[in-house]
């Protein structure tokens, strides 16, 4: 089995701040913003604070209009799913080529972290600590059980909706789909196979104190 650490989410360019560690500990990462993408920020169902309120608050050019590339998308709670949806993370381009290069494949567990700092409620908004220190932190992982060639073939349920079937992409184009179980060693576990961790915990704080 290969690791993969795979950076997502708001950084100094896309979306220009932290994603928000919230006072009761929630982890909460933000999509990158993508004016191609169908889906909008204030589409994103969560519970409360919404993501739209976040970045409304927090991100000084992103708002709840604008077009979000929601990926690695693990949280079936996150939109209105079909029945047989599947946590799926894409890939395209120079980014695929070096997942194939590094033969990527069946098997392989992604684990994704992010840039976050923490955040207090003011008012009916939300403002980054004075002071909070900048941290990189796991929020989420998905083990493949599948990878499918978007440049090929048209998507299909259950991976229909995701932004990589939603828009076009220069190059090749692929879905990263993810297991029911995790699977170590050929064992499956009674651990799902993708999904986000919802709070913040020291051992997945990659930055050092």
């Amino acid at each position: 089995m290969k690791l993969i650490i795979s950076r997502k989410g708001f950084d100094s360019s896309a979306g220009g701040v932290a994603s928000p560690i919230l006072p009761d500990g929630r982890l909460r990462s933000l999509p990158i913003p993508d004016r191609e993408s169908p889906l909008r920020y204030r589409d994103i169902s969560s519970a409360a604070p919404t993501t739209a309120s976040l970045v409304s608050a927090l991100s000084p050019r992103t708002r709840p209009a604008h077009g979000v590339h929601l990926d690695p998308d693990l949280d079936a709670t996150s939109r209105s799913r079909a029945a047989d949806w599947r946590p799926a993370f894409g890939q395209a381009g120079a980014a695929l080529s070096h997942l194939r290069n590094h033969e990527v494949g069946v098997g392989d567990l992604f684990l994704f972290f992010g840039w976050f700092r923490a955040v207090d409620r003011v008012g009916r908004g939300w403002r980054f600590q004075p002071g909070a220190p900048d941290l990189h932190i796991l929020f989420g992982w998905l083990q493949v059980a599948e990878i499918v060639d978007l440049t090929r073939h048209s998507p299909a349920a259950p991976w229909r909706e995701h932004v990589h079937c939603q828009r076009s992409f220069a190059g090749e184009n692929a879905l990263f789909i993810g297991r029911k179980q995790l699977s170590v060693d050929g064992v499956s576990t009674r651990v799902a196979g993708a999904g986000v961790w919802p709070d913040v915990s020291a051992r997945r704080v990659l930055t050092a104190p």
